[in-house]
């Protein structure tokens, strides 16, 4: 799985990513919405049909992280429909049961510093930059 450190000389959407999910309860409800995200239409078809609520219910939750913690911005879009957030917020939670994301983000403010110091560039997605809100 790559992480930060696989491009140490660029700010990527992944780094942006983990700017916006550094607060440990945003992080823990999107372990949460994670688990409901996967494992949801798994018990639907194995246990009972009504499962699949969790499924749908997985994008609120990770936007109600947001919305009580503060930890950045989310839109409908993003919660709903993203491919990329699927993928970052599995990344992420593979990273969080392996102990690993908490050092994943003191890397990444650090390539931050970096960034706003004009020492490396960004190869980021200008949108991304836009949800970082107030909290970077």
């Amino acid at each position: 799985m790559r992480t930060s450190k696989d491009f140490p000389n660029t700010l990527v959407d992944w780094d942006l990513f983990v700017l916006r999910h550094q607060n440990r309860k945003n992080v823990a409800v999107h372990f949460i919405s994670f688990i409901f995200f996967w494992l949801s239409p798994i018990l639907a078809v194995a246990v009972n049909p009504w499962f699949i609520l969790g499924f749908f219910a997985s994008g609120i939750i990770g936007t109600a992280g947001h919305y009580f913690f503060s930890d950045g911005t989310v839109d409908a879009k993003e919660a709903t429909s993203s491919l990329q957030v699927v993928q970052f917020s599995s990344k992420m939670a593979f990273l969080f049961i392996s102990g690993r994301y908490w050092e994943e983000i003191s890397y990444v403010n650090a390539k931050w510093q970096k960034y706003k110091n004009g020492e490396i560039e960004s190869k980021a997605n200008d949108e991304m930059f836009s949800k970082l809100g107030t909290n970077v």
